[in-house]
């Protein structure tokens, strides 16, 4: 019988730790989640309450880094870094972490950590806190981006992510459509700008993403599809594809 790991999921965003709850499913023969935190205090109170396995935790969070929440654990289990920082995670993680996770999380990358947390089970060497806080010293995480820069000839207008209701893919060009009605336009496409924008933001069929925090209303639709109600000026009216059900299912816990 294969060992049972306890983990906790850390991370300050909401759907991302649905995602990640869900990304662990199949797994639930070997990863049981005892928790979750959304951030760096109340990781480290629930890490020391109910001593997990493994931690997947995020490193760039409101309060604390992720290092700084290590840095104050009297135990240290074994960690799965997730971040959207490549080039953080290249210089820092495969020296200090089990594995690391680049957002967004890809269903094969988290089957190559878990394959290495169950080949390695609990004998791998504990964290090196002193080698940590020195990359802290050395390299500084870079800010969240809070906008996305379109560019319009010569001039790049920097869009705000909260003033932005979706986007739209539409013949050759997409739109990016703000809560008060205006439309920018852009040629680089929808899965392009995907790349770019934060969590907040959920492709509900091939033409659209929307941005979650300004759903206004969800409504069932016919043919396995889900109606969103954008909370912008002009009440945009949006529907799903009928492919995308069981994800956007998953996504907002229906």
């Amino acid at each position: 019988m294969s060992q049972l790991f306890k983990a906790i999921i850390v991370d300050d965003e909401p759907a991302a730790r649905r995602l990640m709850n869900s990304l662990l499913q199949p797994y639930s023969d070997l990863i049981q989640v005892v928790g979750e935190a959304g951030t760096g205090k109340e990781a480290i109170i629930k890490i020391e309450e109910l001593n997990p396995d493994v931690v997947f935790l995020d490193i760039q969070m409101p309060d604390l880094t992720g290092f700084e929440v290590l840095d104050q654990l009297k135990q240290k289990p074994n960690i799965i870094f997730t971040t959207a920082y490549e080039q953080y995670a290249i210089k820092a993680f495969e020296t200090f972490s089990i594995d690391y996770l680049l957002k967004p999380i890809k269903e094969e990358r988290l089957e190559q950590s878990i394959n290495k947390l169950k080949e390695f089970g609990r004998q791998l060497n504990p964290l090196d806190i002193n080698g940590l806080q020195e990359l802290i010293q050395q390299y500084k995480l870079p800010q969240r981006a809070t906008a996305l820069p379109i560019k319009t000839g010569d001039r790049i207008n920097l869009v705000k992510f909260e003033n932005i209701s979706f986007l739209e893919s539409s013949d050759k060009y997409v739109y990016i459509n703000s809560i008060d009605g205006q439309k920018l336009i852009t040629d680089q496409s929808l899965t392009a700008l995907e790349e770019k924008l934060p969590i907040e933001f959920y492709r509900i069929q091939k033409s659209y993403i929307i941005n979650k925090e300004r759903i206004k209303e969800m409504h069932r639709h016919f043919n396995s599809r889900y109606l969103f109600v954008m909370d912008d000026k002009a009440n945009t009216r949006l529907t799903s594809g009928r492919t995308y059900h069981d994800a956007i299912k998953n996504e907002f816990g229906l």
